[in-house]
């Protein structure tokens, strides 16, 4: 069931939003909560329904969730309603603040983009190169759809993601920071079809 299917996806769902989702909604433990919640919410970017799960033999190992730049921006926009329409009135002026630091943290996805998303491995399957079997098994689904061109936003300091991003093809397009200055995130980008 789709709660069930949560429990396995939400560990690596946060991490691979991090540190971003903890800017945003202020700590881990609201970071948390609010994922739980939109992961069962058929609109939101990190719903479940959109995780493409990787399994070793009957075990949950990891996923992705990859979306048009079109569904992108409706999914966004979904949980952008969720998040203000959930803030008590007395939290919004701190949430304002909050979207506003982190607003031009990532830039615009175009819409023949697929967007990766998110992208992660339980922590037990982690040195096993399977980060980059999920890489390909994205491009791929993405060239089963249509696309030809992929992108992605990865924070600065995760060398390993990007270390793994750059063995697949892509390249960094874009550097962006939070206006406060604590969160580098670059853009990186791939286009064409697989050998």
């Amino acid at each position: 069931n789709a709660e069930h299917l949560v429990l396995h996806a939400l560990p690596w769902i946060m991490e691979a939003g991090n540190p971003y989702y903890d800017v945003l909604f202020g700590d881990a433990g609201s970071t948390r909560t609010y994922l739980q919640k939109w992961a069962c919410r058929g609109s939101s970017e990190v719903s479940i329904r959109r995780v493409l799960f990787l399994m070793s033999d009957s075990e949950f190992a990891g996923g992705f969730i990859a979306l048009s730049g079109g569904d992108l921006r409706k999914a966004r926009r979904a949980d952008s309603v969720a998040l203000l329409t959930s803030v008590a009135p007395q939290d919004r002026p701190a949430l304002t603040l909050r979207l506003t630091n982190v607003s031009d943290l990532m830039p615009p996805v175009g819409d023949d983009e697929y967007y990766l998303s998110k992208l992660g491995l339980a922590q037990q399957f982690r040195g096993k190169r399977l980060a980059r079997t999920l890489v390909d098994r994205y491009i791929e689904e993405g060239a089963r759809l249509g696309h030809s061109r992929y992108r992605l936003d990865v924070h600065a300091d995760n060398g390993a993601a990007i270390r793994c991003y750059r063995s697949a093809g892509f390249e960094i397009s874009h550097r962006s920071q939070s206006q406060d200055g604590a969160l580098t995130y670059y853009s990186m980008s791939y286009e064409g079809a697989r050998p």
